[in-house]
């Protein structure tokens, strides 16, 4: 449930920064932006076979004279250009305004009338008046094209048209056809992309007619001090290029048209999840940031294949939702882990070291909500005689040894890699295991349950009030995890494995030991260190099974200790075949050897079966109650 509903909010906040991240294209905000990234996919290409520019440069002006020339100079020009009817060109544009009367005289204007017929611009106002055309007399010999194209926001011409009302552009004008869409994006070459010769070169005739044979031929200026210049994609460039550009873009007859509004949608909602999800499920940072570099570069490559084939995707509301994702995501992945890690500190910092808390911070996945199966070892201790403790002493007296003790017994769990599962009055429950993996959680359990009686020692050397206590522990597969309601949990174990482990705290009392574990554990239990004992082979009441419980010796080693054990072996093999003199006679040599506490039950326990010899005795004995 927990994850579902960590779904539920990951999926609806993907959605609603989905849609932020598809409304700026939605309403085109930021156009002006996707137009200068367009911009930046053109690359120069090779120069023009179709379109030669004669440029109006310095030079020509050096030579010729200052501007504006002579309309007989325009004419010899164009008679350079058409001398050899083999190598004419397909059709020449002059852009320069003749709306004027020449300051010379008519029989200057007459010079140009008399030559080639030529394309020549207009200029049209923004409701297609005609602001500026060339004189009536060149109307009849001439064809005349609008040069003014639409410029952007920013300043920048992109775009050109090939009509208007019912005027046809310079470049139409040039290159007549019926079959061009009103209004196209300039396919643009770049500032080299077309053979330029100087005016003066070509009035001299010192350039070969091969250059403009069946060519579109422009003249126009590209001398800085002429301010015939318009600002492109390739930056500043001449408005006699730009015309070139214009016509050779109708020349080749590709046009650029964008993706589909639905297929651009989509593309960027396919970015926006494909970052997202990169950022939820990748957690090695080397992983992650070789995903977002490939998906940035392959949105780059994209759009410059697609751009060379006349398809403008919108790369900038790619990127800026590339960007939006992978904000949103980390930020989400910030306040979720944050509040993740505020949640398991808030939950274990009063039950584990911060050792292993910072362990579990570092990887939250080692702690797994909700309730998963584990090989783990569980430990229950208990005060005996409790009650009759609590009742000698004050309540605040009461209150300050508990705290003591409970504090003394906790930081050895803690310090053994254990986590404090809960208090019960004064009893602890602790286990090994979780959330952090530990190969070794039987001996790290088996070694506290030393330490703790050893500290207990220490600690009754100090206090008015000696306490003695006992400890089971058992090993197997439990379930761990969050458990409780929605408003209240705890991080616990359950289990039969969990129920043994507190049976045989129970059990201490009767055995006369202070530990006690299972064979589960006693084998688990890698620390050569540890010492156990085989004390019986029983049932348990509610199971069915015998189990073997063993003895984990807290004593120190010395050679009474060591004869007595070797004694209780020997009383016990005998008590196991029924030989009930000879196992009380060992018995009772442990005894003598080292008080030993499981010896004196057995004297017990074998007096009453000599007395009353069962008749289907196999060592095992059955506890009728718990």
């Amino acid at each position: 449930m927990h994850t579902l509903k960590h779904f539920g909010r990951q999926l609806l906040f993907a959605f609603c920064i989905l849609l932020l991240a598809e409304m700026p294209f939605a309403f085109g905000l930021f156009h002006t932006v996707q137009e200068k990234i367009t911009d930046r996919l053109f690359l120069n290409k090779p120069q023009s076979h179709d379109v030669v520019v004669v440029a109006i440069d310095d030079r020509s002006i050096s030579d010729i004279g200052q501007w504006p020339w002579s309309r007989v100079v325009f004419a010899q020009a164009l008679d350079q250009l058409t001398k050899d009817e083999t190598q004419k060109p397909k059709a020449i544009g002059v852009d320069v305004s003749f709306s004027e009367a020449s300051s010379i005289g008519s029989v200057d204007d007459e010079a140009l009338t008399r030559t080639v017929s030529v394309v020549l611009p207009i200029d049209l106002g923004s409701n297609n008046q005609l602001m500026s055309h060339p004189l009536a007399s060149f109307t009849a010999s001439t064809k005349q094209g609008f040069i003014d194209s639409p410029i952007d926001g920013d300043g920048v011409v992109r775009r050109a048209e090939t009509s208007r009302g019912t005027f046809e552009s310079f470049a139409q004008a040039l290159v007549p056809s019926n079959t061009y869409p009103k209004s196209y994006r300039i396919d643009y070459r770049g500032l080299d992309g077309f053979t330029t010769v100087s005016f003066s070169d070509v009035l001299h005739g010192l350039i070969p007619s091969r250059i403009f044979k069946d060519k579109i031929v422009l003249i126009g200026a590209t001398a800085p001090n002429l301010h015939d210049i318009v600002s492109t994609p390739f930056n500043q460039m001449p408005g006699v290029v730009l015309n070139a550009n214009e016509a050779q873009t109708l020349i080749d007859g590709t046009f650029f048209h964008d993706v589909d509004r639905n297929i651009s949608y989509g593309l960027i909602a396919l970015i926006f999840l494909c970052v997202s999800f990169a950022v939820a499920n990748l957690k090695r940072l080397r992983t992650l940031t070789i995903v977002l570099v490939s998906i940035f570069v392959l949105i780059l490559i994209d759009a410059s294949v697609a751009f060379g084939f006349h398809i403008i995707t919108p790369i900038f509301y790619e990127l800026l939702a590339f960007v939006f994702a992978l904000l949103a995501s980390l930020a989400y992945e910030y306040i979720s882990t944050a509040k993740e890690k505020a949640f398991i500190k808030n939950s274990f910092q009063y039950y584990l070291t911060p050792h292993v808390i910072e362990q579990i911070l570092k990887d939250p996945e080692k702690l797994k909500l909700g309730g998963e199966k584990r090989n783990m070892t569980i430990l229950f201790s208990d005060i005996r005689g409790f009650t009759t403790i609590s009742e000698a002493l004050t309540p605040e007296e009461l209150t300050q040894l508990l705290n003591d003790y409970l504090s003394a017994m906790t930081d050895i769990i803690m310090e053994e890699n254990g986590v404090v599962d809960k208090y019960i009055g004064d009893a602890i429950m602790a286990f090994w295991g979780a959330p952090l993996d530990n190969a070794v959680h039987a001996s790290d359990a088996c070694q506290s349950a030393v330490l703790m009686m050893r500290r207990l020692r220490e600690f009754n050397l100090h206090s008015k009030t000696p306490l003695n206590i006992g400890i089971g522990l058992n090993t197997g597969d439990v379930v761990v995890g969050n458990m409780g309601s929605r408003k209240r949990f705890n991080y616990t174990v359950m289990g039969d494995e969990v129920n043994l482990a507190s049976r045989l705290e129970s059990l201490t009392k009767y055995y006369r030991v202070s530990v006690l574990v299972t064979e589960q554990t006693r084998d688990a239990c890698s620390d050569e260190t540890l010492r156990f004992r085989e004390l019986d082979f029983v049932i348990v009441k509610g199971k069915k099974e015998p189990k073997k419980i063993f003895e984990l010796i807290v004593d120190e080693p010395s050679d009474a200790l060591d004869q007595a054990l070797e004694a209780f072996q020997s009383g016990r093999l005998a008590y196991t075949n029924g030989n009930w003199d000879t196992a009380i006679v060992q018995f009772k040599k442990a005894i003598a050897l080292n008080s030993d506490g499981p010896s004196q039950l057995f004297v017990e326990r074998c007096e009453k079966l000599r007395e009353h010899p069962p008749t289907d005795w196999n060592g095992v004995y059955a506890f009728e109650s718990k």
